[in-house]
């Protein structure tokens, strides 16, 4: 994305080859970053946002009686609390990335298929195999005695069943894993944003008859009222959070974010977007904090678009390691650190100083990333590339 995204998405399908120079003013933002290269900025984000999730959740789930919080500088305190809007980066991510992947999509019923399968052959086999994980965990954690359970209430078949259709929250089922609600909003978003841009497509004259890109009244005719209809209404509202109505927004502002840089929507609409939303950050007591950290993703991407260095910026190995194993480390890093840091307290008779219980969270993150790399390179890799056929043939 996002973490749940598709990483390979944001490379260009074109051979590499050498291009003749244009000049400055006839090409575009977008059409530089259509080369072979990366997006690397966009994966160097979505490496932070995972990365800063992981923390959040090993903090916030370090058992009683809390050593490590007990003895850390409030100022740690307060940032791992923060970094937990991870979440709203990855979201904005997402609507970034699947405005690039539907740019050259034309939308039929067997597209939208297509798209749909596509997606779920990305996301699904990683998914269910933490799933699964969680059970097997749980299992260990009956096995061993007196070890508590990684979620809550009893294992039956209609709440497996849930989570394995991503409707475990609609159907209001407890979630056996922590993060995973996201990625039920995410298969949502993938439904709203290919209907949307067939709508936009098909019901409104385009630019270009002959090209799939849509006008830009089209594309704030379908997906703006959606976005501030969830900036203003929907997210006050909690009777929305199992729905994708809830986070619109945030997939509005990445989606309009590329519609930007490839021209497909003049800067001023995006100027107007951005105001829009600081106007309401103004008046906002609740979620001031997740809608700045989302405006700030957007705005850096735009930024980062503009001087042409979507390919450039944020570039270092190990943060474009993150982000390749983002999805499988957002997944995964929960089992894993429930059943560390379980057995590790057990073994300290539940009173760890704050010394061991340090080294007992950081071998936690140390091997919540060695499971990611292994879910990465068995599971997650193999589905991007069969994806990928998939898409080859169909093309």
């Amino acid at each position: 994305m996002s973490l749940v995204t598709d990483k390979s998405e944001t490379k260009s399908s074109s051979p590499a080859r050498s291009e003749p120079a244009a000049a400055p003013d006839t090409v575009s933002v977008a059409d530089a970053a259509l080369a072979t290269k990366r997006f690397v900025f966009v994966d160097g984000l979505r490496g932070l946002a995972a990365m800063g999730i992981v923390l959040f959740h090993i903090w916030w789930y370090e058992p009683p009686p809390y050593p490590w919080l007990d003895s850390i500088h409030w100022i740690v305190d307060a940032t791992f609390i923060r970094i937990r809007a991870g979440v709203q980066v990855l979201l904005v991510i997402s609507g970034f990335v699947i405005a690039y992947t539907c740019r050259k999509t034309w939308v039929t019923p067997r597209e939208v298929s297509l798209f749909t399968l596509r997606r779920l052959i990305r996301l699904v086999p990683a998914y269910w195999f933490t799933l699964g994980c969680v059970v097997l965990v749980n299992l260990v954690c009956d096995a061993a005695g007196d070890f508590a359970s990684p979620y809550e209430g009893e294992l039956t078949i209609a709440r497996v069943s849930a989570h394995l259709t991503f409707l475990q929250d609609i159907l209001g089922h407890e979630a056996l894993s922590a993060g995973i609600w996201t990625i039920c909003i995410e298969m949502q978003f993938y439904v709203v944003a290919i209907l949307g841009w067939g709508i936009a497509q098909h019901f409104f004259p385009r630019p270009v008859p002959s090209e799939p890109r849509p006008s830009a009244f089209a594309l704030l005719a379908v997906f703006a009222p959606l976005g501030f209809a969830s900036l203003f209404y929907w997210r006050m509202l909690e009777s929305t959070t199992p729905w994708v109505i809830h986070f619109t927004w945030m997939f509005f502002l990445g989606m309009a974010t590329w519609w930007t840089l490839d021209r497909s929507l003049p800067r001023f609409c995006y100027g107007i977007i951005v105001g829009i939303a600081l106007v309401e950050l103004a008046f906002d007591d609740e979620w001031w904090y997740e809608n700045s950290v989302a405006l700030l993703t957007s705005i850096s991407i735009f930024v980062a678009g503009s001087f042409d260095r979507l390919h450039c910026w944020l570039n270092w190995p190990w943060l474009q390691y993150l982000g390749r194993i983002s999805y499988s480390l957002y997944l995964i890093h929960f089992p894993v650190c429930h059943l560390v840091i379980t057995m590790a307290w057990k073994l300290f008779d539940d009173q760890p100083t704050s010394n061991q219980a340090s080294a007992i969270l950081l071998s936690a993150l140390g091997l919540s990333l060695v499971a990611a790399h292994a879910l990465y390179t068995f599971v997650e890799a193999p589905s991007l590339r069969l994806s990928a056929i998939l898409k080859r043939t169909a093309t």
